[in-house]
């Protein structure tokens, strides 16, 4: 699956569906969304791919985000994050628990499954928190 494109939405959400079914689902749909939300208001590792999204959305439905003042962009976040975040959550409930991981190689994963070169992480980074203290 590619998480850049609108077209699959079916995709992810039959993604997200199969997902639900793993014993650690939770935990990483919770982990996943927090993780993206906070890229996507601090706009860190994917943003230009949902900057491009975020019209392709709206175009393809102007009534998306007609909600008082509220910004467009905010009101539509979870849809424009949503690829990324049930990629996110799949790769995070196939980990082995962190006394078997390799931070790096666990980061180098995730790029990869979302279609990045890299991601940047500094020790504080919230996925580099979770993958070097969460216990599956």
């Amino acid at each position: 699956m590619n998480p850049g494109g609108v077209g699959g939405a079916n995709a992810f959400h039959h993604a997200h569906q199969r997902l639900l079914r793993h014993p650690r689902a939770s935990t990483a749909c919770t982990a996943a969304r927090t993780l993206t939300t906070r890229w996507y208001d601090h706009q860190q590792h994917l943003t230009h791919r949902w900057h491009t999204r975020l019209p392709r959305l709206h175009s393809a439905n102007p009534n998306l985000a007609t909600t008082g003042s509220a910004s467009p962009t905010l009101l539509t976040r979870d849809l424009v994050i949503y690829p990324e975040t049930v990629t996110l959550a799949r790769v995070l409930t196939t980990f082995p628990d962190r006394q078997h991981r390799d931070t790096d190689n666990a980061l180098n994963l995730i790029a990869h499954r979302l279609a990045l070169p890299r991601l940047a992480s500094k020790a504080n980074d919230p996925l580099r928190v979770f993958l070097t203290h969460t216990r599956h």
